[in-house]
């Protein structure tokens, strides 16, 4: 069995996680997320799970709605992803979004819009037996005393370059 080791800011695992996440584990992992603090964000279901479930390694979470407290919002994001790793043996990315109008947005790269997007900061390192597979910073970019340094906010184009390539456009699953 190779060794292995995630680390994404605070949260860390060593199990390798299950690839497509089982739709068994991502119910299970939704129940245990629901019991969370989810103040007044929408929550859905989004990215290639919708569509594809067998052909992908994660499963994509969009919150919207307004954030009252990013510290709040900091342990959503932190919370989910270590139930997913350490609980249920999947990937779950989440993320908040301005909006998810970009899933109707026609996929072609001369069509697209900037979003304001928020997830967790940190080093992202993955170490399958002693290599390591990626090492990726994810700086804080707007400073302000209400943003925790574990929160990083951008401006991305959307859709992404993936969603144009693949070309399908579909609805998001609201799961609240």
């Amino acid at each position: 069995m190779k060794k292995f080791s995630y680390k994404y800011g605070e949260v860390e695992t060593n199990k390798q996680w299950l690839i497509p996440p089982p739709i068994d584990n991502f119910n299970n992992w939704l129940v245990d997320f629901k019991k969370l603090d989810l103040e007044d964000y929408n929550v859905y279901l989004g990215g290639k799970y919708v569509i594809d479930y067998k052909n992908t390694s994660d499963v994509d979470i969009c919150l919207t709605g307004p954030i009252y407290d990013y510290n709040s919002l900091y342990n959503i994001l932190k919370t989910g992803l270590d139930l997913a790793l350490n609980k249920w043996n999947i990937f779950v990315d989440i993320k908040h979004y301005d909006n998810i109008d970009f899933f109707k947005y026609p996929r072609r790269k001369d069509f697209v819009r900037l979003h304001t997007v928020i997830e967790m900061s940190g080093e992202q390192t993955q170490i399958i037996d002693g290599v390591i597979n990626y090492n990726i910073k994810k700086d804080i970019t707007i400073p302000h005393p209400s943003v925790p340094e574990q929160i990083l906010i951008t401006m991305q184009e959307l859709p992404y370059k993936k969603q144009i390539i693949d070309g399908r456009i579909y609805d998001p699953i609201k799961l609240n």
